[in-house]
């Protein structure tokens, strides 16, 4: 005879799925958005990857911008995550240079230009005026929380002297990020490799010596 779950653990074992689902839609929603943009994809496409039924996107998230705006609160959460567990003892070239190093996650297989994902805030960034006011809203929050880590980030490397540029700071921090989100997209028409280049303009500019250096070490 078989034996039925106790009550208890059957409804943990609904809460688990419930949640496992949600999280597979999340992550199927986050790569679509950074591969075609918000307005790239509907409902429809989640489901068919993920082989479920839309009414089972709309439990979880019962209009698109209820998905919208929880993914861009994920981004945040996750950069906040990520500021966190960095090394306490790091200097702030180190700190850039491991910042830099997320972005060259989003460049996919080698020699595959089309196969680069878009960092998430120029994903957001290029359709802005097209998305709805609260993900508008939290698509500020995260730029803002960005610029003002790398605001931070560069005013403890000029105190160190380990970071040269001129100006004020945070007007440095948007002109990194406005980089980095550009050379994202030229990457995906003329590979990789020019974003890698972009990477290198930026370290030879805040830190000459050390860029040089490890340039010189490379085979």
């Amino acid at each position: 005879m078989l034996q039925t779950a106790p009550p208890a653990e059957d409804a943990r074992a609904r809460r688990a799925g419930r949640r496992d689902t949600r999280e597979a839609i999340l992550e199927c929603a986050e790569e679509l958005l950074q591969r075609r943009g918000y307005g790239g994809f509907a409902y429809q496409h989640i489901a068919v990857q993920l082989g479920i039924r839309n009414a089972a996107i709309h439990y979880h998230f019962p209009s698109k911008e209820d998905l919208g705006v929880t993914l861009v609160q994920r981004y945040r959460e996750r950069f906040h995550a990520w500021v966190a567990a960095l090394p306490p003892d790091l200097d702030a070239w180190a700190r850039l240079q491991a910042y830099f190093g997320t972005y060259r996650a989003y460049l996919g297989e080698p020699r595959k230009a089309d196969d680069c994902l878009l960092c998430p805030g120029g994903a957001l960034a290029s359709e802005f005026c097209a998305l709805p006011e609260p993900m508008r809203l939290e698509t500020r929050l995260l730029m803002r929380d960005v610029q003002e880590w790398l605001r931070g980030t560069l005013e403890q490397g000029r105190r160190e002297d380990v970071l040269q540029f001129n100006g004020d700071a945070l007007d440095k921090a948007v002109e990194i990020c406005a980089a980095l989100q550009g050379g994202i997209q030229i990457a995906r028409m003329s590979g990789a490799s020019r974003f890698r280049q972009l990477l290198d303009q930026l370290a030879l500019e805040l830190n000459p010596m050390r860029a040089a250096a490890a340039a010189g070490s490379l085979p």
